[in-house]
């Protein structure tokens, strides 16, 4: 190993891992405002996590305070479809299907969601354990060997790589917004409630 990398695990990188869990779904108070609560099917074909099936109130967010996640965590799935990678946008909660990485601080956390991605089909094998069921809990996932840089070089690699992140985020909200715009018009638009024939393209 060269002198400035050296063996570590997952857990060497972690302010804290944090594996989700789902506020009861009897109490209906919990669910319907405005934090992110990220599933395994939000997590597919994107790099960051900005836009979830299910939202949490603040009633369901404070059910499970130490469930909370600041922007730029590391969202990997590790029950089911197990190896899926995702970074959190905003403040959010998963489901217990998913162990995410509070970066320590000087951690990158782009060397982390891209270190991840490189282990997801290790993920995938470690959970199934002779089972059709994968399943990887915190302490599992948290031991997974990796290599580790020195700060210096991870220093360098998160500013080269935070200004590329940053805009795949802020593309990730304008796709968004531009398909709730086609589809707010695009029936007016067929019903002839707006009439665009006069316009000169």
């Amino acid at each position: 190993m060269l002198d400035n990398w050296h063996d570590g695990i997952v857990a060497d990188l972690a302010q804290e891992i944090i594996c989700g869990k789902t506020p009861s779904t009897k109490k209906a108070e919990y669910y319907g405002g405005d934090t992110p609560f990220i599933t395994i099917p939000d997590m597919h074909g994107c790099v960051y996590n900005v836009k979830t099936e299910r939202y949490l109130s603040q009633r369901g967010v404070k059910s499970q305070p130490k469930k909370t996640l600041p922007p730029n965590s590391v969202c990997v799935s590790c029950i089911g479809t197990a190896g899926l990678i995702t970074l959190v946008s905003e403040k959010s909660q998963t489901n217990q299907q998913i162990n995410s990485i509070i970066p320590k601080e000087g951690i990158s956390p782009y060397y982390i969601y891209l270190l991840m991605q490189t282990k997801s089909e290790i993920i995938n094998k470690l959970g199934q354990s002779g089972s059709t069921i994968v399943n990887l809990n915190k302490t599992q996932f948290g031991k997974i060997k990796i290599i580790i840089p020195s700060l210096n070089i991870m220093q360098k690699f998160n500013d080269i790589c935070s200004p590329l992140f940053e805009k795949i985020l802020l593309n990730q909200k304008e796709n968004i917004r531009l398909a709730v715009l086609r589809d707010g018009l695009l029936p007016k638009l067929m019903s002839g409630e707006l009439d665009i024939s006069n316009i000169d393209i």
